[in-house]
C-alpha cells in the first residue's frame, strides 16, 4: 500500500513543515527566509543559494480536485507575477544570485492543469526582462511526494535520544489529583461502568499519569526545540476543535479514547516527523488524560441517557 500524505495543512503549519522539506534538501545554511510582516513576502519564501525559490502554499479545499486546482493556479499566478511587481525589492533581496526556478510547493498536486497554467504565466514573466531571472527560468509545482526521500529523512532524525522523558515527580501527580473533581470521576464511572473501585482508582492513576507526561514533554520541546513545540500544539488544538465541534468518534468510550489517541499520534508523526515515537505517545496518550481533567472529552451514560 502506498504511503499517504497529509492532505489537509493550516497555512502556517505548511509553510513551516515545507521549510524543514527545502532545508533538508539543501541544507539550512543555503536557505534564506524571507519575512512577509512588513510588505508582504515579495512572492518569495524561501530562497536557495542555488537559485530555487519556493512558495509554500496549502489550499483550504483538499477533497474537491478542482477546486483545489483553481487555487493554485490563481496562488501560483499571482505570486509569480509579483516577481514583475516587486522586481526592485527581489533585486536586493537576491543580490547578485539569479533564480533559476520559481516552485509553488503544496502538499498535493492532482491536476496537471495547475502546471500548465503557472507555465504560461512563467512566461510572462520571463517577457518582463527582469535581470534577476535565469536564462534557463523555470516555474515548477511540486508536493510533498516530490520530496520522499527528505520527507523519510525528517521522520528519521528524532530529537528523542537528547530529550529524555522526564517521569513525572509526586508533587506533580498530587497537584494533577487535585484537579479531579467529582465531574471528572463521573466521567470515568460513565465510560467504564463494570470498573470496581480499585480498578476505577487505578485507571484514573494512569490517565494523571499520562496527562503530566504529557506535560513534561510539551515542556521539554517548548524549551529545547520550540518549532517542534508550536507544531505540536497545533495537532492537539486541531483534534480539540475537531472534538468540541463533532464529538469523539465511535459508539463505545474505548472506541472514542483510541480514536482520540490515534488522530492525534497520527498528526504528530505526519507534521512533527522529528518527535521520537515514544514523545508520541506520550503527548497523545497523555492529552486524552488532559481532556479527561480539563474536557472537552465525554461519555454518554451507559444506557444511552
Amino acid at each position: 500500500m502506498a504511503f499517504e500524505y497529509r492532505r489537509d495543512w493550516d497555512g502556517k503549519e505548511w509553510q513551516r513543515f515545507s521549510k524543514q522539506l527545502v532545508q533538508v534538501r539543501h541544507r539550512p545554511q543555503n536557505v534564506q527566509d524571507v519575512p512577509d510582516r512588513v510588505q508582504g513576502d515579495a512572492g518569495l519564501e524561501f530562497i536557495t543559494s542555488d537559485g530555487c525559490c519556493y512558495q509554500s502554499y496549502a489550499p483550504d479545499e483538499t477533497s474537491d480536485v478542482a477546486k483545489a486546482a483553481s487555487a493554485m493556479k490563481a496562488k501560483g499566478a499571482r505570486d509569480l507575477r509579483k516577481l514583475v511587481k516587486n522586481r526592485e525589492i527581489i533585486s536586493k533581496i537576491l543580490g547578485h544570485r539569479k533564480i533559476s526556478s520559481w516552485i509553488l510547493f503544496c502538499p498535493f498536486l492532482d491536476n496537471k492543469d495547475v502546471i500548465s497554467h503557472l507555465q504560461t504565466v512563467a512566461k510572462e514573466v520571463k517577457e518582463a526582462g527582469l535581470d534577476f531571472l535565469a536564462t534557463d527560468f523555470c516555474a515548477l509545482v511540486q508536493s510533498q511526494e516530490d520530496f520522499e526521500t527528505e520527507y523519510q529523512q525528517l521522520r528519521a532524525k528524532a530529537v528523542g535520544a537528547p530529550l529524555p522523558i522526564k517521569k513525572p515527580t509526586p508533587g506533580q501527580l498530587e497537584d494533577a489529583h487535585s484537579k479531579l473533581d467529582q465531574r471528572v470521576e463521573d466521567k470515568l464511572k460513565r465510560a467504564f461502568p463494570f470498573d470496581d473501585n480499585e480498578k476505577a482508582e487505578k485507571r484514573k492513576k494512569i490517565y494523571v499519569y499520562a496527562h503530566v507526561e504529557r506535560e513534561n514533554v510539551l515542556s521539554d520541546l517548548r524549551d529545547e526545540f520550540p518549532d517542534f513545540w508550536e507544531a505540536s500544539t497545533e495537532c492537539i488544538d486541531s483534534e480539540e476543535r475537531r472534538l468540541e465541534m463533532a464529538g469523539a468518534e465511535g459508539d463505545t468510550a474505548p472506541k472514542q479514547i483510541n480514536s482520540s489517541i490515534d488522530r492525534v499520534a497520527n498528526a504528530l508523526k505526519s507534521q512533527v516527523p522529528g518527535l521520537s515515537e515514544k514523545q508520541v505517545a506520550s503527548i497523545s496518550q497523555g492529552q486524552v488524560g488532559t481532556w479527561l481533567i480539563e474536557c472537552p472529552l465525554d461519555f454518554q451514560e451507559p444506557n444511552g441517557k
